[in-house]
């Protein structure tokens, strides 16, 4: 399996395949190299991906933090039932 190499100076939070060839056109002065508009929408998907998966996260994190908070519910619960339980005893 071949190791994917990315140039890090063409942006360092978008690897992509596009930016680097993009790059390496660039610096040739090749006539195919990306307009500024197609830099930019390229940048703007880029950017909707990041966005939907920080969104998921979110919701991830949401889940569970919900589901933690039950536990120590029920946990904080249980604990004042069986203190109350060994005061009666005595």
């Amino acid at each position: 399996m071949l190791k994917k190499e990315f140039n890090k100076e063409a942006q360092p939070t978008m690897h992509s395949n596009i930016i680097n060839l993009n790059t390496e056109l660039e610096s040739r002065k090749d006539h195919r190299a990306l307009t500024p508009r197609q830099w930019l929408t390229i940048q703007l998907r880029h950017d909707y991906n990041q966005k939907i998966s920080l969104m998921r996260a979110i919701e991830s994190h949401k889940l569970a933090y919900k589901h933690r908070v039950k536990e120590y519910v029920e946990v904080a619960e249980r604990i004042e039932l069986q203190e109350e339980r060994l005061l009666r005893m005595d």
